[in-house]
């Protein structure tokens, strides 16, 4: 007994002519658009301007983070926490 084989027939729409550039650009998902996408969202380096500007910012927003911290670690709750860990040293 011989097996058949698949058919590889389907739903295929065929097109009478193909889409334009601009048509392809505006399809989010073609191969095009997503190519264009990826060069402009492609890393850059940075200038020294830009660099010295970020990493001032990253300190002082440690400086803000780290002065939250202490600031939340003061109140009535706080105290009675380390008034207990007091009495169990």
């Amino acid at each position: 007994m011989s097996r058949s084989k698949k058919k590889r027939t389907g739903l295929m729409t065929v097109l009478e002519r193909k889409p334009s550039k601009k048509e392809f650009l505006e399809d989010p998902d073609s191969k095009e658009s997503r190519k264009k996408k990826a060069l402009a969202d492609k890393k850059k380096p940075k200038s020294v301007y830009e660099k010295e500007r970020s990493q001032k910012k990253d300190q002082a927003e440690k400086k803000a983070a780290d002065a939250a911290h202490a600031a939340a670690n003061k109140g009535r709750l706080a105290d009675k926490i380390k008034a207990m860990h007091a009495e169990k040293k």
